[in-house]
């Protein structure tokens, strides 16, 4: 038995003798929430994905201030963003990593598989976050 099964075992009986009370998952997603209650939300446009392969998954956003565009291809993220400049904000629910946007272009490697979402600062100063998605 390898690390990683054992793991595995010691997870599944964890799960079953003591399991995360429903009230706590749904006390962390609500913290979660909190961190972007200043940021206006940008809304999901458009979303394709490829139904068969391993393309990329490519995502716009809208927000009354800034558009942004996402690709995101194994642990590879790239976007364009207007109406925004300085930098983006690659968040995860473990780590946030700021990446400058050149030109409207931006790129972060090694992206943890899960969930993503992007910052950025509009033109006025407007903070504006996209949903979380999945990578």
């Amino acid at each position: 038995m390898n690390d990683d099964d054992f793991l595995d075992v010691l997870r599944a009986a964890a799960d079953e003798f003591d399991p995360v009370p429903a009230g706590v998952l749904r006390d962390a997603s609500a913290a979660l929430a909190l961190r972007t209650l200043d940021a206006e939300l940008a809304e999901l446009v458009e979303s394709e994905a490829l139904v068969r392969g391993n393309g990329p998954l490519t995502l716009a956003f809208e927000s009354e201030h800034v558009t942004i565009s996402l690709e995101i291809d194994g642990s590879r993220l790239r976007g364009f963003v207007s109406g925004a400049e300085g930098e983006a904000v690659v968040e995860t629910p473990r780590s946030r990593r700021a990446v400058p946007i050149s030109d409207g272009w931006f790129t972060a490697a090694d992206v943890p598989a899960g969930l993503v979402r992007v910052r950025v600062a509009a033109s006025d100063g407007t903070p504006v976050v996209t949903r979380w998605v999945r990578s």
